[in-house]
Parts: structure tokens; C-alpha cells; sequence
């Protein structure tokens, strides 16, 4: 079996070889390496967009949690997976792109700092987006660590520095280019991946009618809606992940590459229909793990997909198991290279380069070596495994939420925003959903798992940018002065 999984691994790689050489060769600028140049599909970049939201945080972690938390997640996420993907394509893409090809932008505070004329925004937005990143590629380098140590028996360590030697150096020298190239393959392997392994369960459980029947008899609480969680807790645990689609600069940074607003009609579909399917069918498969995971054996909701696949339960066989492992590791590359594009582009275009070194020749060079720096770092703090997959993943969402959520998105829409007010709003919301976050786990021992962070968070930012913007434009109506936003 290891020949096989070897087999399907080294293909996989030697494609992605070549799409960096590729890459390599179309990237001669920083446009060219952090947004392809704006030279995309509508169709390449659905696909993209689909391989870099879906990672191994959806197959280790969500699909995972409906082990303990029952249908309730299932329906919950999917829903609102949907739904966001729905708003994200349909409602925000066209303004977006109108606004970035006008503005030649390359990065998500770049947008913030241009649409609210703020340097000081553009480097704020830029630490929060540094920062974010770091909480996501932790959750996701520990995922893929978790699972490809059971499956092929090997220490996390060694593992952790394969997926970091192969993701880095892709990134680093392929940039957008070769990330988009290699989302498209991902993309096809993951929707694989996703529907093959529940399909695969039920068919070795005697069907629909059996399965259910055993975990009746195995673990009749699991097939309650909602179990091991309060249901406002679940769907803000679901919403901070959700919301990631409408907000995340990694998603939305794709929109940057379209080469033209009518590629957006071609690509919002397909991005709709892969991301329901696949988690249609993936997020089930903790709660139908009750069927095959032997009574008594007690296991964590991160530890239930690799057992599922590993010597121990064996479900898929050899060749879908060779198959999915291979989807398993294209999940956690397709949203490290994005997140790492995003988070190095913001370090050297929003935080560290000053507005008369923004075109100098050395930006890809310096934004390469943040590729590195940041890789590296997610990587050595997965190792410490210190919080869930699933919790870390929606800290992320819920941080980008909280602040990209009303200076960001309603922004966009909302002429009387003001610089003023996304500031307030932005720094207000993360240290209110960092501080909630940290009190919940230290303070309160994690008693209070009804009122998420994602919550908290927006119930000040929100109030204070609408609040702040009002309060402002009032005050300028009668001074006869403006906050100089666009």
C-alpha cells in the first residue's frame, strides 16, 4: 500500500514542479507574483478560490466535529458555507474588482488604505492580516501533521518539514501564477476526496438504513441535532469560519487576478456548486465514524478522520486511500501557498515598504523571504499543538471578521464611512475578540462556549464604525471639514 500512496504523492509533486516553473517564468514583477498580473479566468480562479477555503482544517477538523456536536453542525455549516460563498461572488466580487482594477491594488489593507486615504489603516490592516494568517497556517500545518503521521507512520516533525520544504518553495518561486496552477489540480482532488470518503463508509456499513442503525445502537446521542454544544456556540464557531469567505484577504485577493468583470459571471457558479457539494458530503462523516469506531475507544473530534484512515480502520481500502491521502495533502497546500502570498504581500506592500520604495526591483526578492520567514514560523508553532484545529481556524475567520467585516465590506458599499471610524472599528474589534478569546480559555476555562469571540468582537466594531462615521460626518456638516476618505 505504501508504493501506491508513494506513487500518487510523487506525481502530485512532480506536477506541481511544473507548474512552479511555469510560474517562475511568467512572474517578472510584484503584480505578477502576489495577483498574476490580472491575467486570469473567471474558471481558474473559481477553482482556486474553492482549493484555497477548502484545506485540511475542513477534513481533519469539520469534518471531525460532527462526531460530538451531531447533524446540527452538518446542516449549520453547510448552509452557511453556501450562503457566504453566494454573497462573496454574487454581491461582492463585481464592486471589488471595479474598485481594484481602478486602483491597480495588489493587496486587502492596500484597498483599505486607498478607499479610506490612510497609511496608518494600510499598516494596521497589514498586522492584523500577518497575524490572522499565522493562527490559520498553524491550524492547517498541524491537520496535515496530524493525519499524514497516522497514515504513513511517520513523526509529526518529519512531516511538518515536508509539507513545509514543498509548500514554501512552490510559493516562493512560482507565486500566483503557479499557486493558481497547481488550485486548479487541488481543487479537482479535493471534491474527489470529499465525496468519495462517505460514500465509501456507507457502502462498507450496509447502506444508509445500517449505518444509521448502528450508531443508534453504539452512540444514540450523537444522532440528536445539536450534542456537545450549545447551538448559539455552534453557529458562531460556524459563522467565524463562514465569514472567512466573505472576508478572508486570502479569498479575496483572488478577485485581484480576473482580468475582467466578465470572468466573474464565468467563475460564480462553479465556485457555489464545489464548495456545497464537498461539504455536503464531508462534513457527516465524524458523525457516520460511530458506525466503524469500536465502542470504547475514545477519540478526540480532530483524531477521528485519520483514524478512519489509518492501518486501524481502513476504511477507504488502497486505492481510494492512496487517493485521498493524496487530496488530504493538496487541502493543506492549497491554503498554505494562499495564505503565505497574502501574509508576506502584506508584510513588504502595507507594513514594512515606504510610498517612495513601493516600485523598486527588489519587492519580489524581499516578498520571497517573507515566504520563507512566515512558513517557517506557522510551522514550528503547529508543532506545539497547543489548541483544536477547528478553534484555531475560526479565531482566524472570526478576527478577520471582527475587523474587516464593517471597515472592509460595508465599506465598500457605504459612502459616509470614515477613515476615523475604520480605524476605531478595526483595532477595537480585534483586541475585543483576542481579549474575549484569551479570557474564555484562561479566565473561564472554557466554560462559556455559547458566546463566541466572532460575537463579541462584532457587537463593538460594528457600532463603533457606524456610530463614529455618523457622529464624524455630522460634526464635519457643521465645521464645513472632511475626512478625506474615496
Amino acid at each position: 500500500m505504501m508504493s501506491i500512496e508513494l506513487t500518487f504523492l510523487s506525481v502530485f509533486l512532480l506536477l506541481m514542479l511544473a507548474h512552479t516553473w511555469h510560474g517562475a517564468r511568467k512572474t517578472d514583477s510584484l503584480s505578477d507574483y502576489l495577483v498574476g498580473g490580472r491575467s486570469l479566468g473567471g474558471v481558474g480562479i473559481a477553482l482556486s478560490f474553492f482549493a484555497t477555503f477548502v484545506s485540511s482544517v475542513t477534513f481533519v477538523g469539520l469534518a471531525g466535529r460532527s462526531w460530538t456536536l451531531g447533524p446540527a453542525w452538518w446542516i449549520v455549516c453547510t448552509v452557511l458555507f453556501t450562503t457566504a460563498v453566494l454573497i462573496s461572488w454574487f454581491v461582492i466580487a463585481p464592486r471589488f474588482l471595479e474598485f481594484a482594477e481602478k486602483y491597480q491594488l495588489l493587496t486587502i489593507p492596500e484597498f483599505l488604505g486607498v478607499r479610506y486615504q490612510s497609511r496608518t489603516l494600510q499598516r494596521i490592516s497589514g498586522i492584523v492580516v500577518v497575524v490572522a494568517s499565522l493562527v490559520y497556517m498553524t491550524a492547517v500545518y498541524d491537520g496535515a501533521a496530524r493525519t499524514l503521521e497516522g497514515l504513513l507512520k511517520i513523526d509529526s516533525q518529519s512531516v511538518m518539514a515536508v509539507v513545509f520544504i514543498v509548500v514554501t518553495g512552490y510559493t516562493l518561486l512560482g507565486g500566483f501564477h503557479a499557486v493558481v496552477a497547481t488550485d486548479g489540480v487541488q481543487g479537482v482532488m479535493l471534491l474527489c476526496g470529499a465525496v468519495t470518503l462517505p460514500i465509501v463508509m456507507l457502502y462498507r456499513g450496509g447502506g444508509i438504513s445500517s449505518v444509521l442503525e448502528t450508531i443508534h445502537e453504539r452512540a444514540p446521542l450523537a444522532l440528536r441535532f445539536s450534542s456537545g454544544l450549545p447551538l448559539l456556540g455552534l453557529i458562531g464557531t460556524a459563522l467565524g469560519i463562514a465569514l472567512k469567505i466573505i472576508v478572508d484577504p486570502r479569498l479575496l485577493s483572488r478577485f485581484y487576478g480576473l482580468s475582467s468583470g466578465q470572468q466573474v459571471l464565468r467563475g460564480r457558479w462553479l465556485a457555489v456548486v464545489l464548495l456545497f457539494v464537498t461539504y455536503l458530503f464531508v462534513l457527516p462523516v465524524g458523525l457516520l465514524a460511530h458506525a466503524f469506531v469500536p465502542a470504547g475507544l475514545e477519540l478526540q473530534a480532530d483524531e477521528v478522520v485519520p483514524w478512519l484512515l489509518s492501518s486501524d480502520g481502513h476504511v477507504l481500502g488502497t486505492i481510494a486511500g492512496s487517493l485521498f491521502l493524496t487530496a488530504l495533502v493538496a487541502a493543506a497546500m492549497s491554503s498554505l501557498d494562499s495564505v503565505l502570498l497574502v501574509a508576506a504581500g502584506s508584510i513588504e506592500r502595507d507594513i514594512t515598504t515606504q510610498p517612495d520604495r513601493e516600485c523598486d526591483g527588489g519587492s519580489v526578492r524581499r516578498t520571497r523571504i517573507w515566504v520563507f520567514v512566515l512558513s517557517a514560523a506557522a510551522a514550528s508553532l503547529a508543532l506545539l499543538r497547543t489548541r483544536g484545529i477547528v478553534e484555531l481556524s475560526s479565531l482566524s475567520g472570526g478576527l478577520y471578521a471582527v475587523c474587516f467585516l464593517p471597515a472592509l465590506i460595508v465599506g465598500l458599499f457605504w459612502q459616509g464611512a470614515t477613515k476615523t471610524a475604520a480605524i476605531c472599528s478595526l483595532v477595537s474589534g480585534f483586541v475585543t475578540a483576542s481579549t474575549w478569546f484569551g479570557l474564555k480559555k484562561v479566565v473561564l476555562g472554557g466554560s462559556v462556549t455559547w458566546l463566541h469571540e466572532i460575537y463579541v468582537g462584532l457587537l463593538v466594531s460594528m457600532p463603533v464604525f457606524i456610530g463614529v462615521s455618523i457622529l464624524q460626518r455630522r460634526s464635519q456638516s457643521k465645521s464645513g471639514q472632511s475626512d478625506s476618505t474615496l
